[in-house]
């Protein structure tokens, strides 16, 4: 009973030392986010979806509803003290993002000027 009992936690302990630990980023994946009372357009709303590739994080940003035809043409994305900088041209314009995700929520501006706010919809 003893060599059994013995076998089985040199086992248990074996399997438990085996188990790979996957990190996830925690700032992959989509997001539905919405700007807020943009001049002329009212509440924009818009997916965002990130992902990293190496130590760099990309970003593709598309409108939902209404706006479908404007482009997003990301220009970089830069992560720095849990804040990330999107620069973008759309509708003729150069743009940029300042957003912070917290979990599944994500916050910032749209050029310092028009609230952000969104959530996760889909972990990478």
């Amino acid at each position: 009973m003893k060599k059994i009992t013995s076998a089985l936690l040199v086992l248990f302990v074996c399997s438990c030392g085996v188990q790979k630990s996957i990190k996830s980023d925690p700032y992959t994946g989509s997001y539905e986010m919405t700007v807020f009372e943009v001049d002329n357009i009212g509440d924009l709303p818009l997916n965002l979806v990130i992902s990293k590739e190496g130590e760099n994080y990309q970003a593709a940003i598309t409108p939902r509803g209404e706006m479908q035809e404007v482009t997003f043409e990301i220009d970089g994305v830069s992560f720095e003290q849990g804040i990330f900088t999107i620069e973008a041209y759309a509708a003729g314009y150069d743009i940029y993002f300042e957003l912070s995700i917290e979990g599944d929520a994500l916050s910032g501006s749209l050029m310092g000027m028009f609230d952000v706010e969104g959530k996760r919809v889909q972990t990478k």
